[in-house]
């Protein structure tokens, strides 16, 4: 079973999306993703997700908001997805991935995310709701 930890940066209505240099051999349709990196059996998903957001240069909150699910696509393949809120910094994101975007929440479908759990799916669309109900107030 290989393991992977994700996470998923919210800057108000935005979401932190990274392009793949190559293609994933785990999940070949993917292109824009969440960060993630791929973990060890004994490792601490929240550690390296911890370490890794600090590597890529982000000052961000942890939430205590976590996923773990099996992509449709590739179910040995357990994924520990973790929300993060974004508090400053210009990610570095180089020695990992090829480019990155903020994408608005509400747009995230448009990108290969066919891959992506359904509680995902719902948490992001629930704070895309919210954020355009306090733009009308």
């Amino acid at each position: 079973m290989q393991r992977r930890a994700s996470v998923i940066v919210l800057k108000d209505n935005l979401v932190l999306l990274v392009k793949l240099k190559e293609q994933d051999k785990l999940l070949p349709r993917a292109t824009w993703v969440f960060p993630f990196l791929n973990i060890t059996d004994d490792s601490s998903p929240r550690k390296e997700i911890n370490d890794f957001l600090s590597y890529m240069r982000i000052n961000y909150k942890l939430t205590d908001q976590v996923f773990k699910y099996a992509p449709s696509e590739n179910p040995k393949l357990t994924y520990f997805v973790y929300v993060a809120d974004y508090v400053k910094g210009e990610p570095e994101i180089s020695r990992f991935f090829q480019s990155y975007k903020w994408v608005p929440i509400k747009d995230i479908v448009a990108y290969s995310t066919s891959f992506m759990d359904d509680h995902v799916s719902k948490y992001l669309n629930e704070i895309a709701e919210k954020t355009e109900k306090f733009k009308d107030l």
